[in-house]
């Protein structure tokens, strides 16, 4: 939960570029499978790889990360915002273990895992957090060319200090509980494919403990979102496909905000896009399109605009993957008086090779999130640079710098009114993580 924004998914641009990877039986035989290039971070390392533990059809894979950490901002807060906790500094401790099973039946996959994460600070008691959560998700293929998918998972967390769409600051991390669902179907037959996914996420916050004493109810932040997509792909080549997209959302809260607006809302998005992996150079696949999000309350004003979701990956030398990714969409406030805002990221990566065993990367993004009912944007930069080294099969280690900055413009009138206050802040933090895994 440290990690937060735009640095952190500088960290998992990959993620949506492999998921364009089918992972049927068919696979082999697919047009629309994107694995001719293997990114440097994905490469297997022969000599350091963890083998894994068998049991039975699955393979276990467990983990426990260790990280030693400082911060010149523990808060994230401004010395001018706040004198007496802005810029304060500190180091903590991150213990997370956790465990990964992979099934390797013929046909069909199974997964399922879980983890713990403890921070535990030396300066400050009340950041001490312990997060948790479990998943499973699989895969069944009723025929080589059509498999149905789906998947669970509960996640016990603590919202980061430098989330920046928050009402006031809290005397301890926000609590609250994320569970996930998600069933949908994949679907190929000659140069088309076929994707349909239904998934929801229930949110569940308890109350903000505030600094001054007393509580601040959270409930009005209860949500659950339920999201439709379906997807039509046309392969033009073996190497190159194009999509469209289409997308419905329902966001229900529990009840109405502490100003008694009903944030109630339904949304849609309609997208074309092109995913590619040609020769040698370059995977990927980009989306543009439209969006618009409209509240039941009509106080509130609808959202819309530019849709973007996008991942490319450039591979100008085996030992070099250059990764661009970004996104515009609408997401939810914790604000008063708010609906949502609309965020927009770019974020770029670079990880070099410098030796079998040897990796370094760095990266920068920005970000902009422009909230559409109160005069309010918040402009968010990140970077940062890290090595890791591979020991051998079991240990590794990394080192990272990572930078993060927020500048929040706020109508006056707005500041310190209904609990309103710029979250501008800066932070330098120094990350030194050892990883045993089997």
């Amino acid at each position: 939960m440290r990690v937060s924004g735009i640095v952190k998914k500088s960290l998992v641009v990959g993620v949506s570029l492999g998921a364009m990877v089918v992972t049927s039986q068919a696979s082999a035989e697919s047009l629309f499978t994107r694995d001719r290039n293997v990114s440097v971070t994905e490469r297997e390392r022969e000599g350091y790889e963890p083998l894994g533990i068998r049991m039975g059809s699955f393979l276990v894979r467990p983990r426990v990360d260790v990280t030693i950490a400082s911060t010149d901002n523990v808060f994230a807060i401004d010395r001018t915002v706040s004198p007496q906790f802005g810029e304060q500094s500190d180091v903590y401790y991150i213990v997370r273990p956790s465990f990964q099973a992979e099934s390797n039946w013929s046909r069909h996959a199974l997964r399922f895992g879980a983890y713990g994460e403890g921070y535990q600070h030396t300066e400050f008691d009340d950041e001490n957090v312990f997060n948790t959560g479990v998943f499973v998700d699989g895969r069944l293929d009723v025929k080589r060319s059509f498999a149905i998918v789906g998947g669970a998972s509960y996640d016990q967390l603590n919202e980061s200090r430098k989330a920046t769409s928050v009402v006031a600051a809290p005397r301890e991390p926000i609590e609250y509980s994320l569970t996930k669902a998600n069933i949908g179907s994949r679907h190929e037959w000659g140069r088309f494919r076929a994707r349909t996914d239904v998934s929801l996420r229930d949110y569940d916050y308890k109350d903000a403990k505030l600094v001054g004493g007393g509580t601040l109810d959270q409930q009005y932040r209860d949500r659950l979102e339920i999201r439709y997509v379906g997807e039509l792909g046309f392969a033009i080549t073996r190497d190159a496909a194009v999509f469209g997209r289409l997308g419905y959302n329902q966001r229900d809260y529990n009840g109405l905000d502490n100003n008694g607006l009903n944030r109630d809302s339904d949304g849609w998005t309609a997208q074309a896009g092109i995913d590619f992996d040609i020769t040698r150079l370059a995977r990927g696949a980009l989306a543009v399109g439209y969006m618009e999000q409209d509240y039941d309350d009509p106080s509130l004003r609808s959202i819309s605009g530019i849709s973007v979701d996008a991942g490319i990956e450039w591979f100008p030398t085996q030992l070099t993957t250059v990764s661009l990714s970004g996104s515009r969409d609408v997401r939810e406030s914790a604000l008063f008086s708010t609906g949502g805002y609309t965020a927009s990221e770019l974020v770029a990566r670079v990880d070099h090779e410098l030796a079998p065993n040897l990796l370094g990367y760095v990266t920068a993004g920005i970000g902009k999130d422009e909230y559409e009912d109160i005069t309010r944007t918040d402009d968010r930069y990140g970077a940062g640079v890290g090595v890791k080294w591979f020991i051998n099969r079991i240990f590794s280690a990394k080192a990272e710098y990572l930078y993060e900055n927020n500048e929040t413009s706020l109508d006056p009138a707005l500041q310190g009114s209904a609990g309103f206050f710029g979250k501008d802040y800066e932070t330098n933090e120094f990350m030194i993580t050892l990883t045993a895994e089997r």
